[in-house]
Protein backbone atom coordinates (compact mmCIF):
# COMPACT_ATOMS: atom_id res chain seq x y z
CA UNK A 1 0.00 0.00 0.00
CA UNK A 2 2.49 2.50 0.76
CA UNK A 3 4.60 1.76 -2.39
CA UNK A 4 1.64 2.55 -4.32
CA UNK A 5 1.02 5.73 -2.62
CA UNK A 6 5.02 6.56 -3.09
CA UNK A 7 4.69 5.58 -6.85
CA UNK A 8 1.16 7.84 -6.78
CA UNK A 9 3.56 10.64 -5.63
CA UNK A 10 6.06 10.28 -7.69
CA UNK A 11 3.77 10.31 -10.95
CA UNK A 12 2.25 13.76 -9.23
CA UNK A 13 5.56 15.23 -8.56
CA UNK A 14 6.70 14.65 -12.42
CA UNK A 15 3.41 16.54 -13.47
CA UNK A 16 3.88 18.90 -11.36
CA UNK A 17 7.23 20.25 -12.97
CA UNK A 18 6.75 18.99 -15.86
CA UNK A 19 3.91 21.37 -15.56
CA UNK A 20 6.30 24.06 -14.00
CA UNK A 21 9.07 23.64 -16.94
CA UNK A 22 6.75 24.79 -19.74
CA UNK A 23 5.49 27.86 -17.59
CA UNK A 24 7.32 30.36 -19.07
CA UNK A 25 6.11 29.50 -21.95
CA UNK A 26 2.73 29.72 -20.94
CA UNK A 27 2.98 33.23 -19.99
CA UNK A 28 4.05 34.57 -22.52
CA UNK A 29 1.63 32.83 -24.72
CA UNK A 30 -0.92 34.61 -22.48
CA UNK A 31 0.72 38.21 -22.33
CA UNK A 32 -2.12 40.33 -23.68
CA UNK A 33 0.83 42.10 -25.73
CA UNK A 34 1.16 38.54 -28.16
CA UNK A 35 -2.77 38.92 -28.39
CA UNK A 36 -2.26 42.64 -30.09
CA UNK A 37 -0.63 40.54 -33.17
CA UNK A 38 -4.22 39.31 -33.91
CA UNK A 39 -6.22 42.89 -33.71
CA UNK A 40 -5.80 43.26 -37.71
CA UNK A 41 -7.18 39.46 -37.79
CA UNK A 42 -10.04 40.87 -35.59
CA UNK A 43 -10.50 43.87 -37.99
CA UNK A 44 -10.78 41.72 -41.19
CA UNK A 45 -13.31 38.95 -39.34
CA UNK A 46 -15.39 41.91 -38.73
CA UNK A 47 -15.22 43.62 -41.93
CA UNK A 48 -16.05 40.43 -44.04
CA UNK A 49 -19.31 40.13 -42.83
CA UNK A 50 -22.11 40.88 -45.22
CA UNK A 51 -23.17 43.52 -42.64
CA UNK A 52 -27.08 44.84 -43.85
CA UNK A 53 -25.99 48.34 -42.97
CA UNK A 54 -24.36 48.76 -46.48
CA UNK A 55 -27.79 48.58 -47.86
CA UNK A 56 -28.34 52.17 -46.01
CA UNK A 57 -24.65 53.78 -46.96
CA UNK A 58 -24.78 54.94 -51.18
CA UNK A 59 -21.99 53.80 -53.59
CA UNK A 60 -20.01 57.71 -54.17
CA UNK A 61 -18.70 55.88 -57.14
CA UNK A 62 -21.66 54.23 -58.48
CA UNK A 63 -24.68 56.89 -58.34
CA UNK A 64 -28.40 55.49 -57.62
CA UNK A 65 -26.27 52.00 -55.43
CA UNK A 66 -25.67 51.83 -52.17
CA UNK A 67 -22.38 49.42 -51.08
CA UNK A 68 -24.07 46.17 -50.71
CA UNK A 69 -22.80 45.14 -53.82
CA UNK A 70 -19.60 44.63 -51.74
CA UNK A 71 -21.01 41.73 -50.48
CA UNK A 72 -21.70 40.46 -54.02
CA UNK A 73 -20.13 37.42 -55.75
CA UNK A 74 -16.81 37.54 -58.70
CA UNK A 75 -17.35 35.27 -60.65
CA UNK A 76 -14.33 33.48 -62.22
CA UNK A 77 -14.12 31.71 -65.66
CA UNK A 78 -16.11 28.18 -65.70
CA UNK A 79 -13.12 25.82 -65.52
CA UNK A 80 -10.26 27.68 -64.61
CA UNK A 81 -7.88 25.27 -62.13
CA UNK A 82 -6.14 28.85 -60.58
CA UNK A 83 -9.18 30.66 -59.51
CA UNK A 84 -11.86 29.24 -57.13
CA UNK A 85 -15.23 28.50 -57.58
CA UNK A 86 -18.45 28.69 -55.35
CA UNK A 87 -18.09 24.66 -54.53
CA UNK A 88 -13.97 24.46 -55.48
CA UNK A 89 -10.64 25.98 -54.21
CA UNK A 90 -8.33 27.43 -56.69
CA UNK A 91 -4.79 26.72 -56.92
CA UNK A 92 -3.90 30.53 -56.03
CA UNK A 93 -5.91 30.53 -52.88
CA UNK A 94 -5.09 27.19 -51.79
CA UNK A 95 -1.90 27.36 -51.94
CA UNK A 96 -1.79 31.02 -50.53
CA UNK A 97 -3.75 29.59 -47.68
CA UNK A 98 -1.06 26.72 -46.93
CA UNK A 99 1.93 28.43 -47.66
CA UNK A 100 1.53 31.12 -45.21
CA UNK A 101 0.15 28.84 -42.78
CA UNK A 102 3.35 26.87 -42.73
CA UNK A 103 5.28 30.32 -42.54
CA UNK A 104 3.22 31.18 -39.91
CA UNK A 105 3.42 27.74 -37.62
CA UNK A 106 7.35 27.86 -38.34
CA UNK A 107 7.92 31.10 -37.43
CA UNK A 108 5.73 30.93 -33.98
CA UNK A 109 7.56 27.61 -33.46
CA UNK A 110 10.63 29.17 -33.98
CA UNK A 111 10.26 32.08 -31.23
CA UNK A 112 8.57 29.77 -28.78
CA UNK A 113 11.62 27.44 -28.62
CA UNK A 114 13.51 30.77 -28.37
CA UNK A 115 11.83 31.69 -25.37
CA UNK A 116 13.06 28.64 -23.91
CA UNK A 117 16.41 29.29 -24.53
CA UNK A 118 16.83 32.88 -24.16
CA UNK A 119 14.87 34.74 -25.50
CA UNK A 120 17.18 36.71 -27.39
CA UNK A 121 16.80 37.95 -30.93
CA UNK A 122 16.11 35.30 -33.53
CA UNK A 123 18.25 36.01 -36.35
CA UNK A 124 18.25 31.84 -37.72
CA UNK A 125 15.59 29.92 -39.53
CA UNK A 126 12.68 31.68 -41.49
CA UNK A 127 13.94 34.99 -39.80
CA UNK A 128 17.10 34.78 -41.74
CA UNK A 129 14.61 36.00 -45.19
CA UNK A 130 12.17 38.28 -43.58
CA UNK A 131 12.09 40.06 -39.76
CA UNK A 132 8.85 39.25 -39.88
CA UNK A 133 7.71 36.13 -40.91
CA UNK A 134 4.53 35.26 -38.44
CA UNK A 135 2.61 38.48 -40.05
CA UNK A 136 4.43 37.50 -43.67
CA UNK A 137 2.33 33.91 -43.25
CA UNK A 138 -0.85 35.68 -41.69
CA UNK A 139 -0.73 38.01 -44.30
CA UNK A 140 -0.60 35.33 -47.03
CA UNK A 141 -2.90 32.87 -45.47
CA UNK A 142 -5.45 35.48 -44.96
CA UNK A 143 -4.88 36.43 -48.84
CA UNK A 144 -5.57 33.00 -49.90
CA UNK A 145 -8.92 32.99 -47.95
CA UNK A 146 -9.72 36.90 -49.46
CA UNK A 147 -9.53 35.19 -52.77
CA UNK A 148 -11.44 32.11 -52.03
CA UNK A 149 -14.13 33.89 -50.43
CA UNK A 150 -14.78 35.63 -53.79
CA UNK A 151 -16.39 38.90 -52.58
CA UNK A 152 -15.07 42.31 -52.80
CA UNK A 153 -15.52 43.16 -49.53
CA UNK A 154 -13.22 40.98 -48.49
CA UNK A 155 -10.52 42.34 -50.43
CA UNK A 156 -10.70 45.58 -48.60
CA UNK A 157 -10.91 43.75 -45.35
CA UNK A 158 -7.58 42.15 -46.99
CA UNK A 159 -5.98 45.64 -47.56
CA UNK A 160 -6.82 46.28 -43.79
CA UNK A 161 -5.42 43.94 -42.77
CA UNK A 162 -2.04 44.18 -44.82
CA UNK A 163 -1.81 48.09 -43.64
CA UNK A 164 -2.57 47.18 -40.01
CA UNK A 165 0.58 44.57 -39.94
CA UNK A 166 2.81 46.91 -41.50
CA UNK A 167 1.82 49.60 -38.82
CA UNK A 168 2.40 47.42 -35.93
CA UNK A 169 5.28 45.80 -37.29
CA UNK A 170 7.07 49.46 -37.56
CA UNK A 171 5.90 50.15 -34.42
CA UNK A 172 7.48 46.47 -32.95
CA UNK A 173 10.72 47.62 -34.57
CA UNK A 174 11.01 51.11 -33.17
CA UNK A 175 10.99 48.90 -29.91
CA UNK A 176 13.41 46.07 -30.94
CA UNK A 177 15.88 48.82 -31.71
CA UNK A 178 15.99 50.53 -28.40
CA UNK A 179 16.35 47.03 -26.98
CA UNK A 180 18.96 45.90 -29.20
CA UNK A 181 19.93 49.07 -31.00
CA UNK A 182 23.18 48.35 -33.32
CA UNK A 183 22.95 45.17 -33.59
CA UNK A 184 19.03 45.25 -34.76
CA UNK A 185 20.03 47.96 -37.15
CA UNK A 186 22.81 45.44 -39.16
CA UNK A 187 20.03 42.42 -39.27
CA UNK A 188 17.29 44.81 -40.56
CA UNK A 189 19.65 46.00 -42.96
CA UNK A 190 20.67 42.29 -44.40
CA UNK A 191 17.17 41.07 -43.91
CA UNK A 192 14.13 42.05 -45.66
CA UNK A 193 11.66 43.75 -43.75
CA UNK A 194 8.62 41.32 -44.74
CA UNK A 195 8.68 40.07 -48.45
CA UNK A 196 12.13 37.75 -48.45
CA UNK A 197 14.52 39.27 -50.83
CA UNK A 198 12.86 42.25 -51.09
CA UNK A 199 14.94 45.12 -49.65
CA UNK A 200 14.87 49.16 -49.99
CA UNK A 201 16.97 51.63 -48.95
CA UNK A 202 14.27 53.50 -47.16
CA UNK A 203 15.32 57.56 -46.59
CA UNK A 204 15.38 58.71 -43.35
CA UNK A 205 12.11 60.79 -42.91
CA UNK A 206 10.05 56.88 -43.77
CA UNK A 207 12.01 55.29 -41.22
CA UNK A 208 10.04 53.79 -38.26
CA UNK A 209 10.90 56.48 -35.99
CA UNK A 210 9.06 59.01 -38.37
CA UNK A 211 5.12 60.09 -38.28
CA UNK A 212 5.49 60.03 -42.42
CA UNK A 213 5.94 56.49 -42.62
CA UNK A 214 2.66 55.53 -41.35
CA UNK A 215 0.76 58.38 -42.70
CA UNK A 216 1.81 57.04 -46.21
CA UNK A 217 0.43 53.79 -45.04
CA UNK A 218 -2.62 55.26 -44.23
CA UNK A 219 -2.62 57.05 -47.75
CA UNK A 220 -2.02 53.58 -49.81
CA UNK A 221 -4.85 52.02 -47.65
CA UNK A 222 -6.98 54.68 -49.09
CA UNK A 223 -5.95 54.73 -52.58
CA UNK A 224 -5.95 50.42 -52.61
CA UNK A 225 -9.63 50.47 -51.00
CA UNK A 226 -11.21 53.48 -53.72
CA UNK A 227 -9.56 50.80 -56.72
CA UNK A 228 -11.61 48.19 -55.06
CA UNK A 229 -14.46 50.27 -54.81
CA UNK A 230 -14.14 51.51 -58.59
CA UNK A 231 -12.81 49.00 -60.23
CA UNK A 232 -14.60 45.48 -59.06
CA UNK A 233 -18.01 46.97 -59.48
CA UNK A 234 -18.54 44.80 -62.78
CA UNK A 235 -17.24 41.74 -61.77
CA UNK A 236 -19.08 41.74 -58.63
CA UNK A 237 -22.74 39.98 -59.24
CA UNK A 238 -25.55 39.37 -56.64
CA UNK A 239 -26.00 35.42 -56.30
CA UNK A 240 -29.62 34.25 -54.71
Amino acid sequence: MISKIEYFLKKIVGCILALANIVPSLVVIFNPLLFVMFIPVGVYAVLTWPWIILKDIPDPFHPGESLYWLTYIIMFKRGDILFPALDKWGLIDLSLLVVGSAIFLASFLSWLLNLRRNGDLITDGVYRFTRHPQYLGIILLSLGLTVRSLRPISFIAWITLLIGYLILASLEERSLIKTYGLRYEEYSRRTAFIIPCLRFNISDWLSVRKPYRYALFIVIWLILVILVLVGARNLAIAFR
